[in-house]
């Protein structure tokens, strides 16, 4: 690593001002939204600075980058023809970050033939792996190495203060660093398991399931997983889920009641939809059902992607109750699709739909072909997103879609045309 760090400085400025931010990136996403921003729009600028000066343009001549800026001006068309211009076009003619963002790391990763793609990647495990043992500090303390405490008892923060969404950003690393010690049998058991264990105990329940489902999924495609490994790994996990609980210290054992005491009741009891969406424990369908709700009165536009918010307070006012289903606002309804549904209606959904289902499928055949086992990891952090239902954070949010491009961008590397 030492020897890569070297070569950058023999690279000219613009890229060493990249590499710069490339390796901190998994830091920038910790500190905040307009910490995130300053720095995409920044990298950005150097990129289109070297893509102008080195004359590369033809990066930009792939179905990719016309699907992206399809979808942009598709982005941009809808909040011309909503209402609101005022709290819509951030977020519309803002999605040309995330474009630039997706071609700057797949350019970056590929540089040279893959010149700095190791060292990038094993310096994101060095984050990786204080972020992991920070998280065991907390979980062990209650406070972590920063002296930040938890606003929430059963959940854990990391360095992201009183900001209630570390498992977003262990669930994408932990893929990452994942495939990038794939081959190291020993060691990505170990990673394995200690992602597993450690998502668990950040609290964050939909996080956890995505990142067990990828798993799972990763195990069954690459078929790395004999029998007896499966077994063994079924049951070190189990272990780890027992022992994680047995040991939580926080006040009523927080990570238990999270876990299995909220949940099992509601299952128990509800014998109907209504029942379960109108259980006090239960804060998401609420929301689900009110997103659904402004979808079916604006099917053609949607209500705008950054007038979310107000439109569900005022549609809450209207209807706290719709057929007798408790409704609930909120800044984003906490589902991909019925986000998307809302905000941008029928025709963005199917847009984004169809969009997300090319590429996907591009991308698993791209897998089968050559075997990379990063775009694979990609992939299934897309494809995990992508299940109804479960819980996510906004699908426009800096936070998220940072993350979520991010593995766009590694699911499709080295199938970009022309980037090389």
């Amino acid at each position: 690593m030492k020897k890569s760090f070297l070569e950058i400085f023999k690279e000219n400025l613009i890229i060493k001002i990249l590499s710069i931010f490339i390796l901190m990136f998994p830091i920038i996403l910790l500190i905040g939204s307009a910490a995130i921003n300053l720095a995409i729009v920044i990298m950005n600028i150097f990129f289109l600075i070297h893509i102008i000066i080195e004359k590369k343009y033809k990066i930009f001549k792939n179905d990719i980058f016309y699907a992206l800026i399809a979808l942009w001006f598709f982005l941009i068309l809808n909040t011309l023809l909503n209402e609101n211009f005022s709290k819509n076009y951030s977020r519309s003619f803002g999605f040309i970050r995330f474009i630039l963002l997706i071609f700057l790391f797949n350019y970056f990763l590929s540089y040279k033939n893959y010149k700095f793609k190791k060292l990038v990647i094993s310096f994101w495990s060095i984050i990786f792996g204080i972020i992991t043992i920070d998280l065991i500090v907390e979980y062990i303390f209650g406070f972590n190495t920063l002296s930040f405490k938890t606003p929430y008892d059963g959940r854990l923060v990391g360095f992201m203060g009183d900001q209630l969404k570390i498992g977003h950003w262990y669930l994408c690393f932990s893929l990452i660093i994942l495939a990038n010690y794939f081959n190291q049998n020993k060691l990505f058991y170990f990673l394995l398991l200690l992602s597993i264990f450690v998502s668990f105990i950040i609290g964050e329940r939909a996080n956890f399931i995505r990142l067990f489902i990828a798993i799972c999924f990763l195990g069954v495609i690459t078929r790395h997983l004999t029998f007896r490994t499966f077994v063994l790994t079924i049951f070190s996990t189990l272990t780890l889920f027992y022992l994680a609980i047995s040991f939580d210290k926080s006040p009523g054992n927080a990570l238990k009641y999270r876990y299995f005491n909220q949940i099992y009741p509601i299952f128990k009891n509800s014998s109907s939809l209504k029942e379960f969406n109108n259980t006090k424990q239960n804060i998401y369908t609420p929301m689900y059902v009110n997103a659904y709700d402004l979808f079916t009165k604006n099917k053609l536009l949607g209500v705008g992607a950054g007038s979310y918010l107000i439109k569900s307070h005022e549609n809450f006012r209207i209807n706290k109750k719709i057929n007798g289903y408790n409704t609930m606002p909120n800044t984003h309804p906490h589902q991909f699709h019925f986000e998307i549904l809302a905000t941008l209606g029928l025709p963005g959904y199917l847009f984004i739909c169809f969009f997300l289902l090319y590429f996907l499928s591009k991308s698993l055949r791209f897998y089968i072909k050559e075997r990379n086992i990063m775009n694979l990891t990609s992939f299934l952090f897309i494809l995990v997103f992508c299940i109804p239902l479960l819980p996510t954070g906004s699908f426009f949010t800096t936070y998220g879609a940072s993350m979520f491009w991010l593995n766009f961008s590694l699911m499709n590397l080295g199938n970009f045309k022309n980037m090389n």
